[in-house]
């Protein structure tokens, strides 16, 4: 016995793991007998039956079970938008106080046709303290942040698209979540509303505040790098600019916005408006062919995404550019000045661009008003012109890029005609060109000033006897020509010399 309890202690000591943690290993050993002790755990209970599982699952669908009818109930189709509402609003209100998945995603169902029933009985004060109010108070306060995002986001996006012209009050929605936000501390869902609200001010024409509001946005969205919000904020800019009729801090904003989508993947709607934009810009500085060419890119993008809201705009864009090029070429009236020929009805032709497809699935008002303007600007007839302006003037004046244009088509027009009328004569009565041309005699007589002061022709005006007097076209002297480029071939030859003798004087001193 004494030979076996020196060869445990030996054993013991041999052990290293006793030799470092002596106190430990002493405890480990202890626990290890009182575990040999202990009595045995009870066996597992057995699973539950199907049956059991099944009041399980039942008891969860009961919790929102009345939330799920009193949901569906509002998609009966007789039921008034006004009807609906007290409805809906007892399910974002209920007592119980339940926000789990499902009955989020139910009250999260509510909330969006809580705003559709607004805005069908036409209650947008209503709409505007929904989001901030207390009837979804409870559930913002029981969200996560990034579901709160989601739907504030598709909330602005269905009052958008359910009252597009009532500007008012979605500018007043957006600054009261702005509000929100602030108070919340909630940074990344303000700014992506303080976009739309720079977006909504533009609409109203309110550039002033807009530009005002895009410039510090821009600072916060440069310092985190959010390229997408960064796209669509520089798009927005581009677009404020543009209305401020400054297309260069435009070009520079569009660039950016350009610069930013490189970087990332851009959803085809937002790339679309960036080629409208694009095309706009270059329309601006009249080139027509390469603004029809983003246009196009636009119109097929919106065309493939079935948005007849937008691709038609495009459609009257490319069909604005053909005509303005075409005109642009018969007339010769370009930045170098001068009004030419008579223009061929060909140049305009635009059966091409509608009788495809697309152009037969888009037809409606919008582009016969465009056929109407494309036949009078191929007739050359201004009469026709204004008489087209007057019957489409909803589809023609609304667009500002249209209504920009078509009032330089329609001074081309006036100009060609003009022309037309006064060449045969070397003196002719101003009366009898407005009788002709069938316009007031003041608008006649200023127009025929102000062609003489840019050039078009040679002439003046005798006010007292109520006549234009019509010069012809002096032949350039050739001999002056030649004399003065020997003289400026000259005056380059004297200054290379001085140039030169003046670096040998440095030299030689």
């Amino acid at each position: 016995r004494d030979d076996g309890s020196r060869r445990q202690a030996r054993t013991d000591d041999d052990n290293p793991r006793r030799r470092r943690f002596p106190d430990a290993f002493d405890i480990m050993s202890r626990n290890e007998g009182e575990a040999m002790e202990v009595e045995p755990t009870p066996a597992a209970a057995p699973p539950p039956t199907e049956s059991a599982a099944a009041s399980d699952d039942g008891d969860d669908e009961e919790n929102v079970s009345d939330l799920v009818r009193l949901l569906e109930s509002t998609d009966d189709e007789s039921l008034t938008p006004e009807s609906k509402i007290p409805i809906l609003s007892s399910i974002l209100t209920e007592p119980l106080g339940r926000y789990g998945p499902k009955a989020a995603s139910v009250k999260e169902r509510a909330i969006y046709a809580l705003v559709r029933s607004y805005c069908g009985s036409g209650r947008y004060d209503d709409v505007v303290g929904l989001l901030t109010g207390d009837v979804c108070r409870g559930f913002f306060d029981n969200v996560t942040k990034a579901k709160c995002a989601k739907v504030v986001r598709a909330v602005l996006d269905v009052v958008c698209g359910l009252a597009p012209d009532q500007l008012d009050m979605q500018a007043q929605v957006c600054r009261n979540i702005v509000s929100w936000c602030q108070a919340e501390k909630r940074t990344f869902l303000r700014q992506r509303v303080e976009a739309k609200l720079a977006s909504v001010l533009y609409e109203q024409d309110k550039y002033g505040e807009a530009l005002t509001l895009i410039d510090s946005l821009l600072l916060e969205l440069k310092k985190l790098d959010d390229k997408q919000l960064l796209v669509e904020t520089h798009l927005v800019e581009s677009k404020i600019h543009h209305g401020l009729r400054g297309v260069a801090k435009a070009k520079a904003a569009l660039t950016a916005s350009r610069t930013c989508a490189n970087a990332i993947y851009v959803a085809p709607a937002l790339q679309s408006s960036i080629d409208s934009m694009s095309g706009v810009l270059h329309c601006e500085e009249r080139d027509y062919n390469t603004a029809h060419s983003y246009f196009l890119e636009a119109f097929e993008q919106l065309d493939q995404l079935d948005d007849r809201d937008r691709a038609v705009p495009c459609l009257k864009y490319m069909m604005l550019c053909r005509i303005l090029d075409g005109l642009t070429k018969a007339l010769k009236v370009s930045s170098q000045g001068g009004v030419g020929i008579k223009s061929d009805r060909s140049e305009v032709d635009l059966s091409g661009m509608i009788s495809g497809k697309q152009g037969v699935k888009y037809a409606g008002r919008d582009v016969e008003a465009m056929q109407a303007i494309a036949a009078s600007a191929a007739s050359r007839s201004l009469k026709e012109f204004e008489a087209t302006t007057k019957k489409y003037e909803h589809e023609l004046s609304d667009d500002v890029l249209i209504r920009h244009h078509l009032g330089i088509l329609h001074e081309q027009l006036l100009e060609s005609n003009l022309i037309r009328i006064i060449e045969p004569y070397s003196c002719v009565e101003i009366s009898h060109v407005a009788k002709l041309i069938e316009m007031p005699l003041p608008v006649v007589e200023k127009k025929l000033s102000q062609m003489i002061l840019d050039g078009k022709f040679n002439g003046i005006l005798d006010q007292g006897k109520g006549q234009l007097v019509v010069y012809e076209d002096a032949e350039g002297d050739a001999a002056m020509e030649k004399g003065l480029e020997v003289i400026a071939n000259m005056d380059k030859v004297v200054s290379s010399l001085f140039v030169r003798s003046r670096a040998l004087r440095t030299m030689m001193v």
